[in-house]
């Protein structure tokens, strides 16, 4: 078994479209009277063209709040929903959950990121892949065959809670390792707070996928799409050692 662990989130990451988000947004809406889903998914949508940036355009100043805190579309559809219209956490749980299923209807348009995923197969052997999500593990098998993707990892980590059970993924992966040879490691993903910062605070490598341009922290890599980091995890694979995130 390789030394090398490479730990890839799943939204964002493998796949990229916005069908899926809008239909966890649209699951939450119908908990809205007609007037609020409207408004609620109005802005919602502004946010998936603008980014943070659809923040300026609010003159509500929790509504402008949680636009600015959202790190993704998936980010921004829970907080507009719980800080904004008072949906509680049951039904926006409730609404991941059957938005995940809504990815198995062939009708959920996503795009797998093909390029990645050739990388991800090419390098099994010499380096460990792992998947690491928040979804759940419910329908995640059946969504990753509709992919055509699950032959790229050697192990799936679904229900992850990152960004703590990426803590706890990575003292598992790296063991002993964990302090003196933290170079093993390179964690890539969209949400830096979940996905990177684990990474980064041991020492590894971390690709940072910034579609917004937030630069929420210090990467080995970073870039709008993913395609542009495969330079930066063939280079760690070729001399791991130099891959360090450098200081903030």
């Amino acid at each position: 078994m390789s030394e090398l662990v490479l730990v890839v989130d799943f939204d964002g990451t493998v796949y990229r479209g916005d069908e899926p988000v809008r239909r966890y947004a649209r699951r939450i809406a119908e908990a809205l009277p007609a007037g609020q889903a409207e408004h609620y998914l109005g802005v919602f949508e502004r946010y998936l063209a603008e980014g943070v940036a659809a923040a300026k355009q609010s003159t509500d100043t929790v509504e402008a709040a949680a636009l600015r805190e959202a790190v993704d579309g998936w980010g921004a559809a829970h907080s507009l929903a719980q800080r904004c219209h008072g949906v509680p956490p049951d039904v926006t749980e409730a609404a991941f959950r059957l938005s995940r299923q809504d990815m198995l209807d062939p009708g959920c348009e996503l795009e797998v990121v093909t390029p990645l995923v050739a990388a991800l197969s090419a390098l099994r052997g010499s380096v460990r892949v792992l998947l690491a999500t928040n979804s759940p593990r419910p329908g995640l098998d059946e969504l990753l065959d509709r992919m055509g993707v699950a032959a790229a990892f050697d192990g799936l980590v679904p229900g992850a809670a990152k960004p703590d059970g990426l803590r706890r993924l990575l003292r598992s992966e790296l063991g002993d390792d964990l302090r003196d040879r933290p170079w093993r490691l390179f964690s890539l993903g969209d949400h830096y707070f979940n996905d990177l910062a684990p990474a980064v605070e041991i020492g590894g490598a971390a690709g940072y996928i910034d579609r917004f341009g937030r630069a929420d922290g210090p990467a080995t890599a970073q870039a709008p799409v993913v395609e542009r980091l495969l330079p930066a995890i063939h280079a760690w694979v070729a001399d791991p050692r130099s891959a360090a995130v450098p200081a903030a």
